[in-house]
């Protein structure tokens, strides 16, 4: 997967041992489009995907997963904080709540929230649906929810903080869904090999990503200041790109223009010398060429003169959040602040933003990594109460660089192997390679990472969470999505549904 042998033992050493999904029916086309992933219907789409509204609604809250006739799996958070379920108020100081609900702890110390039967619409699910702008008039598939089982251990809400906890939840429905749509569950050491996930949450976000062409990954356009968080434009991700380049402002992404490289006196005098080209840096798999001194002191960056067909934006360190910002940000520079927009920036689909059953290739990382990663956001503090038991599903890239030494009698071409200390001290990178995010967004919660068997069984390997990134929206670099590992959650499960009514994998 990496570009060389040395390479691949200095992650390894670093414990990132990735499993690489293979091609199948549900790989994207485009890798850019991540967020919103492949549409699937009919026999193509996972039959135990489910929507479950906690709050009733034609609109997709969530995404669940049915793992027998009468139960299914979602995501804690897509209910309430854990508050309004363990303070003994029951959701009565919830006033989004309108329908009764009744609370019964369990012996265990889990609570049971029930909902009686009441004219007032109560959580619901909505399963065998290929598209639920289409087919939530259709009183067929749904059922409404019995129970919701919450964990004792259950995560409260928002960041992890100090507690962490299981955002899982298990729901039993009041009338029976097919037998033949459930999902299997995996035992104890079970090994997968082709990972996926699926939703109906959004398929494109507020801001534009940008792809790894320029100089800033998988990082975001800035966006028109006068979309804000309450207008219809945020709410549905139609946010314009917006940035000044050149004294001027600049609506979307620059497709008539070369990029900012081409303005690079260095990197000018670098190409005419050697002859490279944009179709050089292509044929190659070269996305930067980085200029040193003979001490090895960075003169520039070098980068494609043509963005493509989707052209070149102005990117932001901030998080876009729709509200003022009075942040100092980046301008853009012959080698800084700006990339190249992916197909994610033009995504013209006229629909809803929710509600189309949509599933797509992914990578896990390697488990200490993941666990790793989690035990530095309590860096200097107190361990989690309750550790998330979770996987960390990403995308693992490597930064396609070359390193070329200028000198009096021209450039020399360092070798890999050679050059990969230079990503550290040199351009200030943790490592050679980085990690992206998948593009699991609003509506996928409590959806499935899952695969299916050479033998056409689907295993449920995990449940949607949460991002764990600084830059959210959906996407971004460093910003793996966490799912609660089903396995170690199979105990639990198993407390409350007979194995019997259970698909079992080893």
């Amino acid at each position: 997967y990496f570009q060389s042998s040395e390479m691949n033992r200095l992650l390894q050493g670093l414990s990132i041992v990735l499993y690489s999904t293979l091609a199948g029916t549900a790989v994207l086309a485009s890798r850019e489009r991540i967020i919103g992933g492949t549409i699937v219907s009919g026999e193509d789409r996972p039959p135990f995907m489910a929507v479950f509204n906690f709050h009733p609604s034609s609109k997709v809250k969530c995404s669940s997963s049915i793992i027998s006739k009468y139960w299914i799996v979602s995501a804690a958070h897509c209910i309430v904080s854990k508050s309004h379920i363990m303070d003994g108020t029951c959701l009565s100081n919830y006033q989004k709540a309108e329908f009764k609900t009744v609370c019964e702890p369990q012996p265990n110390g889990d609570m049971k929230l029930i909902f009686p039967q009441q004219e007032t619409e109560s959580p619901e699910i909505y399963f065998d649906v290929d598209n639920l702008n289409l087919e939530s008039t259709d009183a067929s598939k749904k059922v409404l929810v019995d129970f919701i089982i919450s964990h004792k251990d259950g995560y409260k809400g928002g960041s992890y903080g100090d507690y962490g906890g299981y955002d899982i939840i298990l729901m039993k429905t009041r009338d029976p869904m097919p037998d033949h749509l459930k999902v299997c569950l995996p035992r104890p050491g079970y090994v997968f090999k082709k990972p996926l996930i699926g939703g109906y949450g959004r398929y494109r976000r507020v801001p534009c990503e940008v792809n790894d062409l320029g100089p800033h990954v998988y990082q975001y356009c800035k966006v028109d200041p006068g979309c804000k968080k309450d207008s219809r434009r945020f709410k549905m991700a139609e946010c314009s790109v917006h940035f000044r380049f050149e004294g001027e402002e600049h609506l979307g992404c620059i497709r008539d223009m070369e990029t900012p490289s081409a303005r690079n006196e260095n990197c000018l005098l670098f190409r005419k010398s050697t002859g490279i080209t944009d179709k050089d840096m292509t044929m190659n798999g070269v996305n930067e060429i980085v200029l040193v001194d003979n001490k090895m002191n960075v003169i520039t960056t070098c980068y494609r003169h043509s963005a493509g067909l989707h052209g070149w934006c102005g990117v932001t360190r901030n998080i876009i959040t729709g509200e003022e910002n009075d942040k100092e940000d980046m301008s853009v520079e012959d080698e800084f602040g700006w990339g190249v927009c992916s197909d994610v920036c033009e995504d013209n689909e006229v629909s809803h933003i929710t509600g189309k059953a949509r599933v797509k290739s992914v990578e896990i990382i390697d488990q200490k990594y993941c666990d790793n990663k989690l035990a530095r956001l309590r860096h200097g503090l107190e361990p989690h109460q309750v550790p998330p038991k979770v996987y960390c599903v990403a995308y693992n890239e490597t930064y396609k660089t070359d390193f070329y030494i200028q000198n009096r009698n021209g450039y020399k071409k360092l070798d890999k192997e050679d050059s990969l200390h230079l990503h550290r001290q040199r351009l200030g990178r943790e490592h050679p390679w980085y990690i992206r995010a998948t593009g699991s967004c609003k509506g996928d919660s409590g959806g499935p990472l899952f695969e299916k068997t050479e033998d056409g069984r689907y295993v449920l390997l995990g449940s949607t969470s949460r991002g764990t990134g600084s830059l959210s929206h959906c996407g971004g670099i460093d910003n793996p999505t966490h799912y609660v590992r089903m396995e170690d959650m199979l105990p639990w499960i198993m407390s409350y549904v007979p194995e019997t009514d259970l698909c079992l994998v080893s």
